[in-house]
Parts: C-alpha cells; structure tokens; sequence
C-alpha cells in the first residue's frame, strides 16, 4: 500500500466510525424499530471483533483484560452477580499483574467500587464486608507486586537465600505472601531451564541456611509453579491417560523439590491453581487422582478452597456477603473429602486475609454459626491458618489479639468465637504444633485432619 492510499484508509476509519455511531443511535431512537438493542448490540459486537482481530502481545491482554472488566462493571451496575470466564481472567491477570495500569486499577480503582457496594448491604453487616474488600484487594496486590518489592527481576541472577533475606525485613503481614512468591518464581526460574528435570529446589546447598519459618510457604510457592506448568498440557477433552501423566509429573516435581514434611505443601498448591486459571479442570481432575496419586486428594481439594475465596465474582461486597462461596460447597463437592478441605480451605483464606480486622469474622460466624457449629472443618481451617501463620511470623502481634477477641454486645456470638476460635487455636498452638514441628509433619495442616 502506498502513501495515497494508507492516507485515504486513515482518515476513511474515523469517518465510517462516526456515521456508523449515527446509524446506531438513529435506530434505537426510531419508533419502528423492532428489537433495537439485540440489532445494535450484535452491530457493536461485530465491529468490536472487527477492530481488535489483529490485537496481539500487550494490546490483546490489554483488551480483553478491560473487556472482563467493563462486563462486570455493567453487571454490578445493574445489581447482578458479576458473569465472568473467571479462568480467562485470572490468567491474564497473571501475565499483566506488573503491567502500571493494571496496578493502578487494583490500587486506585477498585476501593472505591468496593465501598459503593458496601453501602448496598444493610448497616450491620455493612462495615465488615468493605473491610474484607479492602482487605483482599490488599493481599491481590502484594502478591502482583512481590517480584517489583524484592527485586527478582532486575536482570541479576539472585541467590535463594538473597530473596528471603529480603522477605524477612518485611513487615510480618506482607512476609507470608512474599516468601509464597519466591517460591514461585523459583519455581518458575527451574522450569524454564530444566523442565521436568526440575529437582532439590529447597533441598540442595542453596536451600541448606534457609530458616525453618520460611518453609511451609516456599513449598506452597514451588507448587504453584509446578501446577501451571503441567496445567498447560491439559485441555477439557483430555484422555484420562493425559490427565493422570499431568498429576504424576505434578506429584514428582513436587516430592524431587520438597524437605520431608512438607511436600503436602505443594500438593495443595494443584488445586488452587486448577481453581484459579482453570476451573474447567477441576472435576476432571478429582477424578484421576485417586488412581495415581491418593494422597494428593485431600490437599488439592483444600487448594480448592482457598482459590473459591478468591474467586474473582466473588470479589464485589454486595455478592459476595454473606459469603457465597459457604454456600456453594455442597454444589461444587463430589464427594465428603472435598466438602471438608473446601469449607476447611475458605476457613483458611478468609482467617488469613482478615487477621488484623476481627470483625470481619464476627460477621461470618453471625451468618453461618449454625452450620459452622455442625462442622468441624471450619474450626480446621482457622486452626491450620493460624498454625502457619505462626510458624512463618512468630512476631505476628495480630494473631494473639485474634484469637481471644471478644465480640462486643452479644453474648452468644461471644460463646460461639470461644468456641469455634479461641479454645481450638490455643490447643493448636500449645499442643499440636510443637508436635507437628517435632514430628516434621507441618504438611498436614495443608488438608483437612480430623479432631485430634
């Protein structure tokens, strides 16, 4: 194409664009017009598909990334649970988390829709269900933000026990996730030079003067890694001779890489990102695993758990409390080792994410202490959190002051928090833990355990 005609085909664009809008708006405005929105909406989609055929890299992550967006803003305008391919999303917050818009969005954007659907639900349950916002949003974007924080990829080649060094300067809340992130991106580094060769990330000589504190959490991190990438290889048709090579090659890495004691760790770490990137997969998945690696169902299924807490529809106060992600177990579970490590696996997320704001768990436990009372997992799950979270930051000042915390003006929400929290943490901490921690076992509180 030469000059004459590229400039011809430059200003045509605009042109055909604004008589096109015209078009539309002149048809929804006529009183002859029949189904006027179903005829200009397919227009717009058809000229929409159009002009971002040849999208590609950033400018197609970008804007499919806005378009999800857009859709559920829309949605949540009209009072709707948000409709969303949560996967697809996920998946391109993952390749565009350190993009600056995408930070600023999460940063800048988000709280303030939050907040707005905050004041769609009624005064009580009102402040708790903002703050739980706030809070996710928070830790989403610690964890997009942890390679910028710790410098893993300003081009030098950083030592293992470099980046934890770092990560322990941090302050205790943050700490958790950046260690978790390490172990990512370790993960990741591996496996792009070594494939599944990958073996001794955490147990070879550069992993011998790590602290035991940052253990439960770089194995969570490995297993992430390992679970994309084998993840890549599935599709929704696979043979099931395919998906059980996928949960074996997982397993493998997983224990080649793992100190004893921890390799449940990273199983756990299947599930939450199966339900993460790719909820297609999930039952596909459950499946197979009892005929090739047992062990694994429990922790993938408390993975599970964790990753529904996050899920993105989820994410707007006004649909998201009180909690649908409790109320949607007994759909999801095929079975009773699911339901327990999912309602075990949500415990674990939401006590995680609002350590420092009690009343955030004041308002579940007043929405669902009834069913909680009736089930053990969910006392599991704050259990479990709380041991972890213990033995990753033992400075942690927030996590004696959540335990024993007292709600104010109701007495049997009171008992209920002594209950289900106060009584079972202390038991955990003074008895159980020092145990697990004698015995190597810290795996375990990476699935449900029955009482004890």
């Amino acid at each position: 194409m030469d000059m004459r005609a590229f400039t011809k085909s430059m200003l045509t664009m605009p042109w055909a664009l604004s008589m096109f809008s015209l078009q539309q708006a002149a048809n929804l405005l006529s009183p002859s017009s029949t189904n006027r929105f179903d005829a200009a909406g397919r227009a717009m989609d058809d000229v929409a598909a159009a002009a971002s055929h040849d999208f590609d890299g950033w400018a197609r992550q970008t804007y499919e990334f806005g378009t999800t967006v857009q859709q559920s803003l829309v949605d949540i305008m009209m009072l709707r649970p948000p409709a969303m391919d949560s996967g697809r999303l996920m998946r391109t917050v993952q390749e565009f988390q350190a993009n600056p818009v995408f930070q600023a969005m999460m940063q800048y954007g988000m709280p303030p829709v939050g907040w707005a659907g905050s004041l769609l639900k009624n005064a009580k349950d009102g402040p708790a269900v903002g703050q739980e916002f706030n809070n996710k949003i928070y830790v989403i974007t610690l964890v997009t933000q942890v390679h910028a924080k710790l410098g893993l990829h300003d081009g030098t080649e950083h030592s293992l026990a470099t980046m934890v060094a770092k990560a322990a300067e941090m302050e205790t809340y943050p700490r958790l996730w950046a260690v978790e992130g390490i172990g990512n991106f370790i993960g990741d580094r591996a496996l792009s030079r070594d494939g599944d060769a990958t073996t001794a990330l955490l147990t070879g000589p550069d992993a011998q003067d790590l602290g035991a504190w940052s253990m439960t959490m770089l194995h969570a991190g490995i297993g992430m890694s390992f679970a994309k990438y084998v993840l890549k290889t599935l599709k929704t048709d696979s043979p099931a001779s395919v998906v059980r090579d996928a949960i074996s090659r997982f397993a493998v890495l997983c224990r080649a890489s793992s100190r004893p004691g921890y390799a449940g760790a990273a199983y756990e770490s299947l599930g939450l990102a199966t339900r993460t990137l790719y909820p297609e997969f999930v039952r596909l998945i459950d499946a197979q695993i009892p005929d090739v690696e047992p062990e694994l169902l429990g922790y993938y299924w408390h993975g599970v758990g964790r990753a529904m807490y996050f899920e993105p529809p989820n994410w707007m106060p006004f649909v998201n409390a009180p909690w649908r992600a409790v109320g949607r177990i007994p759909i999801e579970a095929p079975h009773n080792t699911a339901r327990k490590n999912l309602l075990s696996g949500v415990a674990w997320a939401l006590t995680m994410v609002n350590l420092r704001h009690p009343v955030v768990t004041e308002t579940f436990l007043r929405h669902h202490g009834t069913l909680l009372s009736e089930d053990d997992a969910y006392t599991d799950g704050v259990t479990s959190s709380l041991t972890m979270r213990y033995d990753t930051t033992r400075d942690d000042a927030k996590v004696s002051p959540f335990i024993h915390h007292e709600p104010e003006g109701d007495a049997d929400l009171t008992a209920l928090w002594r209950a289900l929290i106060t009584g079972p943490c202390e038991d955990a901490l003074q008895r159980q833990y020092p145990q697990l921690r004698a015995a190597n076992q810290l795996e375990e509180i990476f699935h449900y355990r029955a009482p004890r």
